[in-house]
């Protein structure tokens, strides 16, 4: 059993329903960027059809394929190219004009953001598609609003990538109207996450929150970390969200490349003992865009962040555009396994104390984890509602495996971002517990996941079927 999830992002290389089928037989969340794409319902590929292929795909594999969306946000992107990509040569010229038109030619780049322009100098080292592209501003136009610009590090840019500059804070901050509207539109969709783009504090995910509240929707918020100074509140970032993405593309231009790995594993670490949701993305695999199999520093980086603890790890481009996503799907699955065979060897020794408990179903949580790690205990089975108790037991960093069972369908796939949890659909048809106790052992002996006489924990809540109620653990031989 692999503990480490896996989140694969849709694109034109996984639309095609059988491809996505096979990504979806290893990814255990399906993430989809509105910064690319349209809710244009008379495009092919548009967000809600995408969605609904998705659930879709989902219910056929009988899999609770949970759908994580990231919000446009105010990132600022370059437009449109007419052939969807541009080559950049290291000493060529090139234009950046500041307009709202869609659809650039192939020797200009158009960015609908006026308002950042006069924050631009000459001089000004240029970023493009998370510093891989590099042009410096050789002179300004302010009656075009074009910088003119000479190409220092080249290369294939395409449509759509991220625009910053060194050393400068261009962009808006807060939550957009179109932003609001989107989470809006994702709420009647029911996905199951929202990912926040440039979070600098708590009231940027609380705004968000608010959206959600006002449509009485489940949904849960991951912060993107991608700036400094969202550090310096991570903290209340942290409480605020229900989970945290270190966005290492963005964070990078920021941080400089010697800093990176540091905060990748003290964010992990600060979020897992948050009780929040960990996810390290950007280029985990990204020669796989082009290539068969990953390189060999990709495979430790993965391992890694594995390592470092995190909830799980995020693949972009390489499933959205690359020519071999269901391979790297797969290589993602194989090198998280192997990674995980030496977890427990760290992490065995370690006494893990959560921040503060606050309820009685993180103190069963830390009880059971404590005893479950002192025996032979071979399972951990959570009678949940809301997933709250799966959530506390996954905090903990260890190879015992944890079964959410539920009846709740968006449960169930919440459930499919915490590490080290597997997911049942439970009716909870009976209401005698010893009755319940011998569905469970129905399922877990039946399915050859365990043997009868095996020792495990049960925690559950009395009475039954009610949301945050967890207050009982059990220590049954099944």
């Amino acid at each position: 059993m692999r503990r480490t999830k896996i989140i694969s992002t849709f694109g034109p290389s996984i639309a095609d329903p059988k491809i996505l089928k096979d990504v979806c037989e290893y990814a255990d969340v399906i993430r989809i960027n509105l910064a690319h794409g349209t809710w244009d319902e008379s495009e092919e590929y548009n967000h809600k059809k995408n969605i609904q292929l998705i659930q879709e795909t989902a219910k056929n594999l009988k899999k609770p394929v949970a759908i994580l969306v990231d919000l446009k946000g105010n990132k600022i992107r370059i437009s449109n190219f007419k052939d969807h990509m541009i080559e950049l040569e290291h000493g060529s010229e090139i234009n950046i004009v500041f307009t709202s038109e869609k659809m650039a030619n192939n020797y200009e780049i158009f960015i609908d953001a006026d308002y950042c322009f006069s924050k631009i100098e000459a001089k000004d080292k240029i970023l493009l598609d998370d510093g891989l592209i590099q042009l410096i501003v050789t002179s300004i136009n302010e009656e075009n609003m074009t910088l003119h610009c000479e190409v220092e590090k080249g290369g294939l840019l395409r449509s759509n990538k991220g625009f910053e500059v060194e050393n400068k804070i261009i962009h808006r901050s807060g939550l957009g109207e179109e932003d609001k509207r989107d989470i809006k539109r994702l709420a009647e969709l029911g996905i199951d996450w929202i990912a926040l783009s440039f979070v600098n504090e708590a009231s940027d995910v609380t705004k968000a929150r608010e959206v959600l509240t006002q449509v009485g929707s489940p949904i849960n918020l991951i912060a993107k970390i991608e700036r400094l100074e969202a550090l310096k509140q991570l903290f209340w970032i942290i409480k605020a969200s229900d989970g945290v993405m270190v966005a290492r593309g963005d964070l990078a231009l920021e941080s400089g490349p010697g800093e990176l790995t540091g905060l990748q594993k003290d964010i992990i670490k600060q979020t897992v003992k948050g009780k929040r949701i960990a996810i390290t993305a950007t280029q985990m695999m990204e020669s796989m865009i082009s290539n068969p199999t990953p390189t060999r520093a990709e495979m430790t980086d993965v391992s890694n962040a594995v390592l470092d603890g995190t909830d799980a790890v995020m693949l972009s481009a390489e499933t959205a555009i690359g020519n071999y996503p269901v391979e790297t799907v797969k290589a993602m699955h194989e090198v998280c396994k192997g990674a995980e065979t030496y977890q427990e060897t760290i992490t065995k020794n370690e006494e893990y104390k959560f921040s503060e408990i606050n309820n009685i179903d993180e103190a069963i949580a830390i009880s059971s984890m404590s005893i479950a790690r002192n025996m032979d205990i071979k399972a951990i089975v959570a009678l949940t509602e809301s997933g709250s108790t799966a959530l506390m037991l996954s905090r903990y960093r260890t190879n015992i495996p944890i079964y959410a069972f539920t009846r709740n369908e968006d449960t169930q796939r919440r459930v499919s971002l915490y590490r080290g949890v597997i997911s049942y659909q439970y009716p909870f048809l009976v209401d005698n517990m010893s009755d319940v106790i011998e569905d469970v052992r129905k399922e877990l002996v039946g399915s050859s996941i365990l043997k009868s006489g095996d020792l495990i924990v049960l925690t559950s809540g009395s009475p039954l079927r009610v949301s945050g109620g967890t207050n009982s653990l059990r220590l049954i031989n099944i």
